[in-house]
């Protein structure tokens, strides 16, 4: 962190005599002072972490409005039985997602924009081995191959599928744009696009020896949220869909820790962020009870506490029973680009 980011203050001595005073009458006159836990909204302009949420609305929080059915390494359920997803399938909480905005996860290269997947796929490179997918997007790109993007840069538009699927934006974070294995020179198993094929299949046999980590896949959520700027630079925001009226503050990033607080909220509140803890982008779970994000947000005083971020639904299921869907509760405060 470059030091002129480093925030500080200084107090002259006749501001602190005067703090003093005021304590000191308020002691005499018998006052006493409480903490009440209740959430404390931020007064400041949020910062921006280098990696953000891939669809969004215009003016709105980055996956604001939307959820995650089949989630990473999730079954997938209704469409592929017996096969884990590769990424992320976003959709609108209520509505068609399709012609909701796609944005850059990340500052990169666009290295692939074409294909018929069904839509249009897009695959930008953010570092050596970092790579994203955006899937089923409409013909009109916003970019071509060659293009340098920034993150939040909006780049596509789901499409409007023409079989039984429903629409929405299939998302991926690997390592690879081909690999042997996968979508490279002798794939292993026959489906998806084929030989030398960069968009992939997007799902892989749950009972294959090798778990989707295994071949360079990455859990995107879990890689969105190692943020890369100091944490209390930062805001976040209630999720606005499904209604969330109360948050259990724990004491620690844990389901099983003691809950320190119980805060009223409202959708659309934004709250201060003080840390962040994510499981790692290659942990291996197989259900969305594996998304572990949990976001630390300042309460009255000094005090703080932890929240989980990102649940587990059970708006679909594996045959196993386990959820392989996910709901939002609290997102960072990234603003969708404006432009329509």
């Amino acid at each position: 962190m470059p030091a002129d980011r480093l925030r500080s203050f200084r107090v002259s001595r006749p501001f602190m005599h005067a703090v003093a005073a005021v304590l000191l009458s308020a002691l005499v006159a018998g006052v006493m002072w409480a903490w009440v836990p209740v959430a404390a909204e931020s007064s400041q302009a949020s910062a921006e972490p280098e990696f953000s949420y891939p669809i969004g609305d215009p003016g709105q929080a980055l996956g604001d409005g939307f959820i995650i059915r089949h989630g990473f390494a999730t079954e997938n359920t209704w469409y592929l039985p017996n096969y884990l997803h590769a990424g992320e399938d976003w959709y609108r909480v209520t509505g068609d997602t399709a012609g909701a905005s796609v944005y850059a996860m990340a500052s990169g290269e666009v290295v692939y924009a074409d294909f018929d997947y069904p839509g249009r796929v897009i695959i930008v490179q953010h570092e050596d081995k970092l790579f994203s997918m955006y899937g089923h997007l409409n013909p009109e790109l916003a970019v071509e191959r060659g293009d340098a993007v920034e993150r939040g840069e909006r780049i596509g538009t789901v499409a409007r599928r023409s079989d039984e699927v429903p629409n929405h934006l299939h998302f991926e974070v690997r390592t690879f744009v081909t690999t042997s294995d996968v979508n490279g020179s002798v794939p292993r198993y026959d489906f998806g696009c084929g030989v030398d094929c960069p968009p992939g299949p997007g799902y892989w046999p749950i009972d294959d020896a090798d778990h989707p980590v295994d071949l360079g896949w990455r859990n995107p959520s879990h890689t969105i949220a190692a943020i890369t700027v100091e944490a209390d630079d930062l805001d976040v925001v209630v999720a606005t869909e499904p209604p969330i009226e109360e948050l259990q503050v724990r004491d620690r990033p844990a389901d099983d820790a003691d809950i320190m607080a119980t805060v009223a909220i409202e959708p659309g509140q934004r709250l201060s962020l003080t840390d962040v803890q994510a499981g790692q982008p290659d942990d291996d779970g197989t259900s969305a009870e594996s998304y572990d994000i949990w976001y630390r947000i300042g309460l009255d005083g000094d005090e703080s506490g932890w929240v989980r971020a990102v649940l587990p639904s059970t708006n679909d299921t594996g045959s196993d029973g386990r959820a392989s869907s996910l709901r939002f509760v609290l997102l960072p405060a990234v603003v969708a680009d404006a432009q329509a």
